[in-house]
C-alpha cells in the first residue's frame, strides 16, 4: 500500500496527561497536581510522579496513545464552525425526537439516557460528539488519498452486497390471519410466477419502510449488521450471506412477519462508485477496528520525549500485528 505520508511536529510533555498549566502551584520547579492535608501534614502530588506511573504502566499504554492521537487530531483537524454547527444540529434533532416522544418531561427522560450512557450532561455528549466528528475527519482525509486501496480491502474484508427486501407483515408469525396469509401466497406467486419485478413488487406490497425506496436496504456488509439485526431479525440477515447476485430467497419467518430478499448487486464498480460519494455515513470508516492505527503510522511524528515516542511505537506495532492474526484466522 502506497501511503501519503504527511508531516507533524508533536511536542508530548508530560503535562498532556495531568492537564498542568503555567498558573499551576509548584514546589522545588515541579508542578503539584493535587494536596493531601490530613493534620498539619500535607502531602503533594507532582506532574512529574503521575507521568512515570502513566508511562511505566502497561495497562496505561493504551492511553498514552491515544492521547497523543488526540495531539495529532487536534493540530490537523482543529475545532471549526462546520464542526460545531453540526454538532448543534444533532444536539437539537435529539431535543426533538425526545420532545415529540416524552412532551414536557423530555428533558427528564433525555438526562437519564444520557447519564446510563456515561455523559454528564448534553454539553458533555456535544464536546465527545465533536471529538467524533474531528476523528471521521481524520479517517475520512486518508480514505480519500488512499481511496482505491481502502477500497479495495473493504471489498475484500467484508463482502459488500446492494440488498432489497420485502416483508408481509404478521400480528402473530405462528398463526398468520387468512388475509395475511393470503397476501404472502400473492407475493409468492408474483415472484415465481411472473414478470413483475422485485422492485414494483416491494413498492405495492411491502409492508417495510422500505417500500417507498422500492424495497432497498443499501450495502450489507458482513462486518456491520448490527442495526439491520436489530430491524430484522437475524435469521433474516444471515441470509443474506447465503444468497448471490440477483438470487431472491424463499419466505423467511421473522418475529413480525415474513419476508423476501433479493440481492440486487455485488458488483465492484457500481459499489466502489457510490461509497465515493459519501462521508461521514461511508461503511469505510468502522470496516477495520484498526484503521486508526493504519492511518496514525501514514504521519510523520517527531517527538519531545523518547519514553512517549517508545510507548506509542510499541501500542503501534502491536496493533498492526493484532490486525494480521486476527485477519489470517477470519482467513484461514
Amino acid at each position: 500500500m502506497n501511503l501519503k505520508k504527511c508531516t507533524a511536529t508533536l511536542l508530548v510533555l508530560s503535562c498532556f496527561m495531568t492537564g498542568c498549566t503555567s498558573s499551576a502551584k509548584t514546589e522545588d520547579g515541579k508542578d503539584i497536581v493535587a494536596s493531601l492535608e490530613k493534620g498539619s501534614d500535607i502531602k503533594n502530588i507532582f506532574a512529574d510522579d503521575l507521568y512515570s506511573q502513566i508511562v511505566d504502566s502497561k495497562s496505561s499504554k493504551a492511553t498514552v496513545f491515544n492521547a497523543v492521537l488526540q495531539t495529532l487530531i487536534d493540530k490537523k483537524f482543529p475545532v471549526d464552525d462546520d464542526m460545531e454547527e453540526e454538532a448543534d444540529t444533532i444536539i437539537e434533532q435529539i431535543k426533538t425526537s425526545y420532545e415529540s416522544n416524552y412532551g414536557e418531561d423530555y428533558e427528564e427522560e433525555l438526562n437519564t439516557a444520557l447519564t446510563s450512557s456515561g455523559y454528564t450532561d448534553l454539553d458533555d455528549y456535544r464536546q465527545k460528539m465533536i471529538q467524533q466528528i474531528q476523528y471521521a475527519n481524520f479517517l475520512l482525509d486518508y480514505i480519500d488519498d488512499n481511496y482505491d486501496s481502502v477500497f479495495d480491502d473493504y471489498f475484500q474484508q467484508c463482502s459488500p452486497k446492494y440488498v432489497s427486501i420485502i416483508k408481509v407483515e404478521t400480528a402473530d408469525v405462528s398463526n398468520p390471519t387468512d388475509e395475511e396469509t393470503s397476501k404472502l401466497n400473492e407475493v409468492k406467486e408474483l415472484l415465481t410466477n411472473t414478470d413483475k419485478s422485485f422492485a414494483s413488487i416491494a413498492q405495492d406490497y411491502s409492508d417495510d419502510t422500505t417500500a417507498s425506496k422500492k424495497g432497498n436496504i443499501g450495502i450489507v456488509d458482513t462486518k456491520d449488521t448490527a442495526n439491520l439485526t436489530d430491524t430484522y431479525g437475524e435469521t433474516v440477515i444471515n441470509e443474506v450471506y447465503n444468497l448471490s447476485d440477483g438470487e431472491v430467497s424463499d419466505a423467511i419467518t421473522g418475529e413480525d412477519g415474513y419476508y423476501f430478499i433479493k440481492v440486487t448487486s455485488t458488483d465492484y464498480d457500481k459499489i466502489k462508485k457510490d461509497l465515493k460519494e459519501t462521508d461521514i455515513d461511508s461503511p469505510l470508516l468502522i470496516y477495520d477496528n484498526y484503521l486508526q492505527y493504519i492511518v496514525f503510522d501514514s504521519y510523520d511524528i517527531t517527538y519531545d520525549d523518547k519514553k512517549i515516542k517508545s510507548i506509542v511505537k510499541e501500542c503501534l506495532e502491536e496493533a498492526l500485528a493484532e490486525r494480521e492474526t486476527e485477519r489470517g484466522e477470519n482467513n484461514g
